[in-house]
């Protein structure tokens, strides 16, 4: 192997990190994928899945039991049909009646993205621990960085033995350390995982999500403050009495008007995790990330193989030069 050859091998390796860094943009994409998994960790769990899962569904028993129970018996009550009844509400109480009429539509949505949510736990918590759950990716580039920049001024100034020694040993450890971090595994994940997220990681999905909670927080308020007293009164009865009532023959409905507050709370964090995160997803999702860990470990191949034909030749060198002598 020619003397210069080492030299300009290691040089190259450095030269491809820190293109590594600086092509896919790094810089850049490490600190938005980072706040992007910070933003989405309290949601990407089983229990809060669970739970907005559970409330989507108490929310559709109340919206079914409001149309088919309470409505017909109240009526009754009022000495009303329940299509009069149903109109009264819709001229009187058009929130009440919108964000009725709108939850199927909602709960239609939102399970869509819980399963989408469900399904990519695992990944998640993966991508999450890049490089690993304490250490942030942003400071993969700048290790990048450091070390094309040490493989570079290596391979032009150092002695030849010296290297050799750089080469095996930088060229080791950026393949144990990627292994050792599980990264090819974490980088699969990542990568998946904005694969599955693109269908519901849209702004068309954050606004219509958007206009759902605002229907149901309009709903919400209608039914306590106005619908229910109204109701009282027409039916010559306490809100507590109406209430206990509803609590009786309707027990799906007096739950949610106890709940939906705190259930909106819950989906409105949600909803504001994909809006604050959406630039940065859309940032990011063509970026993929196992290429970027499968050059950093044929580098560090590279790396090694070309130190330890470099020190076999130095051995056969010196060799020579000693059975000349």
């Amino acid at each position: 192997m020619k003397k210069w050859a080492l030299g300009i091998a290691v040089a190259l390796a450095g030269a491809t990190l820190i293109a590594l860094a600086v092509i896919p943009g790094l810089f850049s994409v490490a600190p938005k994928f980072s706040d992007m998994t910070t933003n989405f960790k309290p949601e990407m769990t089983a229990s809060t899945v669970a739970e907005l899962r559970a409330d989507l569904s108490s929310l559709t028993a109340a919206q079914n039991q409001f149309t088919t129970q309470a409505v017909p018996a109240l009526a009754t009550e009022l000495g009303m049909t329940p299509a009069q009844l149903s109109a009264t509400i819709q001229a009187q109480f058009p929130a009440t009646a919108t964000g009725m009429a709108a939850v199927p539509a909602l709960t239609a949505k939102f399970n869509q993205v819980l399963t989408i949510m469900d399904n990519q736990l695992g990944n998640f918590r993966q991508a999450d621990s890049i490089p690993t759950a304490s250490i942030s990716p942003t400071v993969i580039p700048w290790v990048l960085l450091v070390l094309g920049l040490v493989l570079i001024a290596g391979g032009a100034f150092l002695r030849r033995w010296w290297r050799v020694g750089l080469a095996i040993v930088v060229g080791a450890l950026m393949i144990v350390t990627p292994l050792a971090l599980s990264l090819p595994g974490k980088a699969s994940a990542a990568d998946t995982m904005n694969v599955q997220m693109k269908p519901v990681f849209t702004a068309q999905t954050v606004a219509s999500a958007k206009a759902s909670l605002a229907t149901m927080d309009a709903m919400g308020v209608e039914l306590q403050a106005k619908l229910i007293p109204a109701l009282s009164e027409m039916l010559k009865l306490q809100p507590a009495q109406l209430e206990a009532m509803l609590a009786a023959n309707s027990p799906a409905l007096a739950g949610a008007l106890t709940t939906l507050p705190a259930s909106m709370t819950q989906f409105s964090a949600l909803v504001t995790a994909f809006a604050e995160s959406l630039t940065d997803y859309n940032d990011i999702n063509t970026t993929q990330f196992v290429p970027i860990i499968d050059t950093i470990l044929a580098t560090g191949g590279f790396l090694v193989l070309v130190g330890l034909l470099s020190a076999a030749d130095l051995a056969r060198r010196r060799e020579t030069s000693g059975a000349i002598a």
